[in-house]
């Protein structure tokens, strides 16, 4: 006996699409075809997965009969699959299915794979599981974490680094602002002429663009636009320390391409750490013009140059990488997705935090630990920052009122309160119906 096929069902608790996705319920059918030489009896089928985020809720499938040759499916049985909201996309699920009949017994192995990377989702780094880091576009609309093009000007208010061809300058950032990235902090940060800019210091000045990640390129690089670029031509590189906003920003100002006529205006944005619950700064990469993104390398890598991103390489989009235009903006930003705020380790659930009403479906009000240093914050199951919190007047009361930091409405599910006292965190569960 030989699996052959298998088609997933997915509504009514799915988006129809043919596929299991994360947060989906539906039924999956697989095809077995006898290619033996004598007719199976009474034959049945037990699924099982090897992932606690794809749950087999209905295991049991029933084919009857399968003459020698012919194929049969327990499409009037189905096995009934729960994926779980935290899985990442593309995740292959290994599952194992004991085929039993009259006289027979035998044990199946294929591969479901969860879910799939389109143009409208975020790419995660690797190759490993779970991802840090992710690159969210402004094209992911559905998602808390997607940027919003907003260009900031900092030519004639930021330094202007004098730059020739091929070169890296080193500058030390603000004594209030460090540069945590995978995990380490920088009070340094590597500004190359070509189009990237690295945590800490670097001699390099690579002007030749490698895929992300590689050993050849540089360590702890994030690319805006790595490519062999001319600041003598244009309006040179800058850099700025938004303190009111506290945003580093890098602005390669309408730099030429070496040898070529034409020439881009982007910048990168470094912002500060209590936008990520994991305290690694999230990084922006925005694009005022989209001349010459043709052979460029667009993305990041950690500091060992094994993980990464590539969003762009040498004119090839990620799939996931809406083609870049003037307006586009690209977010790297340190969620976890595949788990849940609230099995984030070194935190807690603390009785001293209540939520009332919850479950809730238009506000919901929030106490927190006394403190006058208490970030509170609302994140979503998948780890996403959704809304930073004031205090509302009353002690350390705190309001939710469903909606993200840029105002929107937010889907129903579960979300997270957060407040941060001082190395203490302490979370609590709400659940946002509407």
């Amino acid at each position: 006996m030989t699996g052959t096929r298998s088609v997933i069902d997915d509504p009514p608790g799915g988006n129809g699409n043919g596929r299991f996705d994360p947060g989906e319920t539906g039924d999956l059918v697989v095809a077995l075809r006898n290619v033996g030489n004598q007719t199976v009896t009474d034959v049945h089928a037990c699924l099982r997965s090897s992932d606690p985020r794809f749950t087999v809720i209905d295991s049991v499938g029933d084919y009857d009969s399968i003459p020698a040759g012919s194929t049969r499916t327990n499409v009037d049985t189905p096995f009934e699959i729960v994926v779980d909201p935290s899985i990442p996309l593309e995740t292959p699920v290994f599952c194992t299915m004991l085929v039993t009949g009259t006289d027979y017994s035998d044990t199946l192995r294929f591969t479901v794979v969860v879910g799939q990377i389109r143009a409208c989702d975020p790419i995660p780094d690797g190759p490993r599981q779970p991802a840090l880091y992710w690159a969210y576009d402004d094209v992911d609309s559905a998602y808390v974490g997607h940027p919003e093009f907003s260009w900031v000007e900092i030519n004639g208010v930021g330094t202007l680094l004098t730059m020739s061809d091929d070169q890296t300058d080193v500058i030390s950032l603000p004594p209030d602002f460090t540069w945590r990235y995978y995990g380490q902090d920088y009070s340094q940060a590597s500004i190359c002429s070509n189009g990237w800019v690295a945590a800490g210091a670097t001699t390099s000045a690579d002007y030749i663009n490698t895929p992300l990640p590689d050993p050849l390129a540089p360590a702890a690089i994030v690319a805006a636009n790595w490519d062999d670029l001319y600041p003598p031509t244009g309006n040179g590189v800058w850099y700025y320390y938004d303190a009111a906003n506290r945003r580093f920003i890098i602005e390669w100002d309408s730099v030429g391409y070496l040898g070529q006529s034409a020439a881009d205006k982007f910048e990168i944005i470094i912002a500060d750490t209590s936008e990520s619950y994991t305290g690694d700064n999230p990084v922006t990469v925005q694009y005022l013009t989209a001349n010459g993104y043709g052979w460029n390398t667009v993305g990041l890598q950690d500091q060992a140059m094994a993980i990464g991103i590539q969003c762009l390489m040498d004119g090839v989009y990620h799939r996931g990488t809406s083609q870049l235009a003037p307006g586009s903006a690209i977010r790297f930003t340190a969620a976890t997705p595949s788990t849940a705020v609230s099995e984030q380790p070194g935190t807690t659930t603390a009785r001293s935090v209540r939520a009332w009403p919850n479950p809730f479906s238009g506000s919901v009000r929030l106490s927190a630990p006394s403190g006058s240093h208490v970030k509170a914050a609302i994140y979503d199951n998948c780890g996403r920052l959704v809304r930073i919190l004031n205090r509302t007047g009353r002690g350390d009361e705190y309001v939710w009122d469903g909606l993200s930091d840029n105002g929107r409405s937010v889907a129903p599910g579960i979300y997270f309160f957060r407040a941060a006292t001082g190395g203490n965190d302490v979370w609590t569960k709400l659940v946002l119906t509407r």
